[in-house]
């Protein structure tokens, strides 16, 4: 009958934690890598801003299984450029503590030309004499 009542006590103790404790530690190893991955990206935003300005924001993330991954939309414009973002980059992820070299991934989009100012587009028309009203009205 006592052995009976102890298993039923370690069941019910074993339930509990499973119903209550499993979720809590699940929540907090998921804030955990929430934090840790925000702590790197606002470290590696803060290292590029420094040396090159506020030309990139890169985005910092850790899959279920994998390795670590920057997702960085730089400007192709200058091969220069994206060799400095890469060479930051590998500086400020190597050096943090719990990440190998061969641990993290650069993904690197190409980030969108921007897109004529129109006063600009009409300052070039006016100049054009093939764009002039033929009658000379302005």
């Amino acid at each position: 009958m006592q052995a009976s009542m102890g298993l039923s006590v370690a069941a019910f103790l074993l339930v509990g934690f499973a119903v209550i404790g499993g979720p809590a530690m699940l929540a907090d190893w998921s804030r955990r890598r929430r934090q840790t991955a925000i702590a790197r990206q606002i470290a590696l935003t803060d290292a590029l801003d420094g040396r090159l300005g506020a030309i990139v924001a890169p985005r910092v993330k850790q899959p279920l299984w994998g390795p670590w991954e920057v997702e960085i939309a730089v400007p192709f414009s200058t091969f220069a450029t994206v060799g400095r973002i890469l060479a930051i980059a590998d500086e400020v992820l190597s050096g943090e503590e719990g990440i190998r070299e061969d641990s993290y991934r650069i993904v690197l989009r190409a980030e969108p030309r921007p897109a004529r100012k129109t006063h600009e587009l009409r300052a070039r028309r006016s100049a054009n004499p093939w764009f002039r009203n033929p009658i000379g009205a302005a």
